[in-house]
């Protein structure tokens, strides 16, 4: 059974724009079309859109879940090693940005401590325009 993009995207709850683009991308091209030109899908495309949106849902990128979708194509036998794959490696990516964050926290937190001790507006001379962020620590 053949359906339009319309209707596969009724049926996986993404944009039928969304499935355009995937099929642009050669993510989930569609194999057949009709006669008027319409691009076709299948139960097993239904199945790799829901893949996709699912995949998403964990925060891989499309080039990550083009890759799990290969390791589908053979089974779980190879989709669930590059699966745990992917996931180390994003844990990995969120604990580094989790720690940049602190530290650009604790940044702005000891920044703003010294500028309160400024509580004159005319702390910083006002030249040409405000120079009250002149101290900013470059990154």
């Amino acid at each position: 059974m053949a359906i339009t993009v319309k209707q596969v995207a009724e049926r996986v709850g993404l944009p039928s724009r969304t499935i355009r683009y995937y099929d642009r991308i050669g993510l989930v091209p569609a194999e057949q079309r009709s006669a008027a030109g319409y691009r076709l899908y299948s139960v097993a495309d239904e199945g790799r859109l829901r893949f996709i949106q699912q995949a998403k849902t964990l925060g891989l990128s499309l080039e990550e879940i083009r890759g799990l979708l290969a390791a589908a194509e053979g089974g779980c036998g190879e989709t669930l090693p590059e699966l745990a794959r992917l996931l180390e490696r994003k844990i990995v990516e969120i604990d580094e940005r989790i720690s940049e964050l602190h530290a650009f926290r604790d940044q702005l937190a000891d920044y703003a401590a010294g500028k309160s001790a400024f509580a004159n507006p005319d702390c910083c001379g006002h030249g040409s325009f405000c120079g009250c962020l002149d101290d900013v620590p470059e990154p």
